[in-house]
């Protein structure tokens, strides 16, 4: 069984840019909010720094001195984590205003010609730019801002388990 992309393809060679201006509009709001992505990953670093100090802290309090090298180690990856993520937000940040502005361009290109028919290459062009380019981006941010921070995390939520473990046993 194939699929028929017939009537689709007649259907986007009908569309004119004014019809498709609803896209454009939603797209330009989505390369905006990537903007989201640097508070995403700044929020994500922050708490595992939050939970590394306070564990940290508290190992230290305890005298539990077999636990402050593998605590000073985690805060070491943190701070690795932050300043690997400030290179990253900043190309996120060139990326999405470079993008950003063509978006605008095109949009007044199209504003100013919205009578004319995009055609598929057209509608394609603007389906994929303006909203699977933008999508693209905050899945693979979000999946690689995740793959970062998951080892420290486990190793954070291991030393919990270490200092409880500690700490009962007296």
């Amino acid at each position: 069984m194939s699929a028929d992309f017939g009537p689709w393809l007649i259907k986007l060679n009908s569309l004119t840019f004014s019809q498709l201006a609803n896209v454009q509009t939603v797209g330009i709001g989505l390369y905006l909010a990537l903007a989201v992505i640097q508070a995403v990953s700044d929020g994500g670093v922050a708490g595992l720094r939050r939970r590394a100090t306070t564990l940290g802290v508290a190992i230290a309090a305890a005298n539990k001195a077999y636990l402050k090298i593998e605590s000073g180690s985690i805060l070491v990856d943190v701070g690795g984590l932050e300043m690997s993520f400030q290179r990253t937000n900043r190309t996120i940040l060139y990326l999405s205003a470079c993008l950003f502005t063509i978006s605008v361009i095109y949009f007044a290109y199209c504003t100013i010609f919205y009578d004319n028919f995009a055609y598929v290459s057209g509608a394609c062009f603007i389906f994929v730019f303006y909203l699977f380019m933008p999508i693209a981006i905050f899945i693979s941010m979000g999946i690689y801002i995740k793959k970062r921070c998951v080892g420290v995390d486990i190793r954070i939520n291991q030393l919990q388990l270490d200092y409880m473990a500690a700490a009962l046993s007296g």
